[in-house]
C-alpha cells in the first residue's frame, strides 16, 4: 500500500514539473496600463506590435524583447491591428474609427473616422493590401474598403454583431464570427452571403482559414473549436479540451497546428492531421485574448486582460 501511494505521489509530481515547466515563459513583455486586445509579428519575424485598451500601441524587438515605441491613440482603445503584407505599415481598429501607420515613421497615414458606429472590431488588409476590411460589434456591418482612396467598396447585409472577419487570399470570399452562434461566407463583390456554418451553441469569436483554405476553423464561448469544411459546410471536427470561451486562434505558418487561447487562461497546441492537443500551457492569469506564432513556428506569443505579452518556446512540437 506505501509503495503504491509512493509511486501515486512521484507520478503526481511528475504531471505537475512538466506543467510548471510548459507553464513558464520565455520572456514577458509588461508596459501596458490595461487589457492587451491585439499582437501582430512583422512579417520578418523581428517585431511584434500590441494594441492595449490603455489607449496606447506599443512596438517590441523580438532580439531582446525591449520596448522599442509607445504610440498614443488619442483617447481611443485599440481593438485589433494587423500588419500589410509587407510590414511597411500597419492598421489599428479604433472606436468608431481606423488608423494606418507607417513602420519606419510610426505616424498615421490616414485615420478613417465614423467608419461605424462604434467599436471597429476588425480591421486587416486582402492579401495584395489593395482592400482593408472592417467589421463592428454594434452596427452589425462588415465593410471592405479600398485601400489607396478609402472609398467603400461594399457592405454587407449582416443583422448581428461581428467579432472577427477575414477575407481568402483571393479576395473574392470574406468569412465572419458573430453573435448569432454563426460563421458565415459572404462573397466580397456583391456583400450576398453564400453560406453559413451552424454548430456552435454560442457566440463566435474568431476565425481563420488552413493554408489550403479548404478548411475554416471556428473559436466559440461554448469552450469549443470546429472545422469545417469550406465548400459544403460540414462540420468535420469539433476540438474540446477548454474550459471556458475560447476567444482566439492562429494557424502555424507550416499548417500543421493550431493555437487557441480561451477566458481559462489556457492556450492549446492542437496537431491539425490527428485533430488531438499536443501541448497546453497555463499561460495567463487572466482571460488570453490574442495568440500569434512566429514565422518559423518556434515561439508563440500571446496577450492578455493580465496587461502582459508572454513569449513561449515550442520546440517539443517541431
Amino acid at each position: 500500500m506505501r509503495f503504491k501511494l509512493l509511486i501515486t505521489l512521484i507520478f503526481i509530481s511528475l504531471i505537475k514539473l512538466s506543467f510548471s515547466q510548459d507553464s513558464t515563459a520565455k520572456a514577458i513583455l509588461s508596459g501596458h496600463a490595461g487589457a492587451v486586445n491585439s499582437i501582430d509579428v512583422s512579417p520578418d519575424g523581428l517585431t511584434l506590435i500590441s494594441g492595449g485598451k490603455d489607449e496606447t500601441i506599443r512596438i517590441w524587438d523580438l532580439a531582446n524583447f525591449s520596448l522599442k515605441k509607445t504610440i498614443n491613440m488619442e483617447g481611443s482603445s485599440v481593438k485589433r491591428i494587423n500588419f500589410n503584407h509587407d510590414g511597411s505599415k500597419f492598421l489599428a481598429a479604433l472606436y468608431t474609427r481606423f488608423a494606418e501607420i507607417d513602420f519606419k515613421t510610426f505616424k498615421p497615414k490616414f485615420s478613417r473616422k465614423n467608419t461605424h458606429t462604434a467599436f471597429v472590431e476588425t480591421c486587416l488588409y486582402s492579401s495584395d493590401d489593395k482592400y482593408i476590411l472592417t467589421s463592428s460589434w454594434r452596427d452589425k456591418t462588415l465593410v471592405v474598403w479600398k485601400a489607396g482612396s478609402l472609398k467603400e467598396q461594399v457592405e454587407t447585409k449582416e443583422v448581428t454583431w461581428v467579432d472577427n472577419a477575414i477575407f481568402n487570399k483571393n479576395t473574392t470570399l470574406i468569412f465572419s464570427g458573430g453573435h448569432d452562434n454563426l460563421v458565415k461566407m459572404w462573397d466580397f463583390t456583391t456583400g450576398e452571403m453564400v453560406r453559413s456554418y451552424a454548430g456552435h451553441n454560442d457566440w463566435v469569436y474568431d476565425v481563420c482559414l488552413s493554408m489550403d483554405e479548404k478548411f475554416l476553423f471556428s473559436a466559440s464561448f461554448d469552450n469549443t473549436i470546429k472545422m469545417w469544411e469550406v465548400n459544403t459546410g460540414k462540420n468535420i471536427a469539433t476540438l474540446k479540451g477548454h474550459t471556458e470561451g475560447v476567444v482566439c486562434l492562429d494557424l502555424s505558418k507550416d499548417g500543421k497546428y493550431l493555437a487557441s487561447g480561451a477566458v481559462d487562461k489556457n492556450i492549446i497546441i492542437w496537431d491539425l492531421a490527428t485533430k488531438k492537443e499536443v501541448k497546453r500551457i497555463k499561460a495567463h492569469d487572466a482571460a488570453v485574448i490574442d495568440v500569434k506564432f512566429s514565422t518559423d513556428g518556434k515561439t508563440l506569443y500571446s496577450c492578455s486582460q493580465d496587461k502582459t505579452i508572454k513569449v513561449w518556446e515550442l520546440k517539443e512540437i517541431n
